[in-house]
């Protein structure tokens, strides 16, 4: 009877709905405590990252330049390192070396990671002013399995998502398979 019970445990606690991205409670670099805030914005673009993932470092470039070409726009962007496998000196000296100047925070129990979905790095997530998921995954098809990569990109399909959703036109596609590092 007690597996039956256990099974039962793990199917209902499954079940369960996933906080809300404006009720996670998230760190930033100094430890202060911080929150996503879609509603603050048009559109809130989140990066899950790592500073040891290959495919992270070679997408900073991109980043930036997405950064640059939305910085007039109501968008917001953040990068987000997974578990306490960082320190905060490593976050730093990531976002320095690369010249990212969107905040970095920390998801130290993996609750927005479990909220959105997120299981690699770089994995992007797209976020409307009501907090909705408009597009999920690749940042383009520069990658398209790992240690494939492509000498042009072909689809800029986070790009392209921005600038669909801020001329209130439908996305497409709204979902592309991410590639990368495991997040833990």
């Amino acid at each position: 009877m007690r597996p039956f019970f256990f099974l039962l445990t793990v199917f209902i606690t499954g079940c369960a709905n996933a906080p809300k991205v404006h009720e996670i409670v998230l760190l930033r670099i100094d430890n202060s405590e911080t929150k996503i805030e879609p509603t603050k914005n048009n559109l809130t673009v989140v990066y899950f990252l790592s500073p040891e993932c290959p495919l992270c470092i070679n997408y900073t470039l991109v980043m930036r330049e997405l950064e640059t070409e939305f910085a007039s726009d109501s968008l917001e962007f953040y990068g987000v390192f997974s578990k306490e496998w960082y320190s905060s000196r490593d976050v730093a000296d990531f976002q320095s070396k690369y010249g990212l100047g969107f905040d970095m925070l920390f998801d130290i129990q993996n609750t927005l990671a479990y909220a959105l979905k997120a299981s690699v790095t770089p994995e992007v997530f797209v976020l409307n002013s009501d907090g909705n998921v408009v597009y999920s995954g690749k940042i383009d098809d520069w990658v398209n399995d790992l240690g494939k990569k492509k000498l042009a990109v072909s689809n800029h399909y986070l790009e392209n998502a921005i600038q669909l959703a801020l001329d209130g036109k439908e996305i497409t596609p709204a979902y592309t398979e991410p590639i990368g590092c495991l997040i833990e």
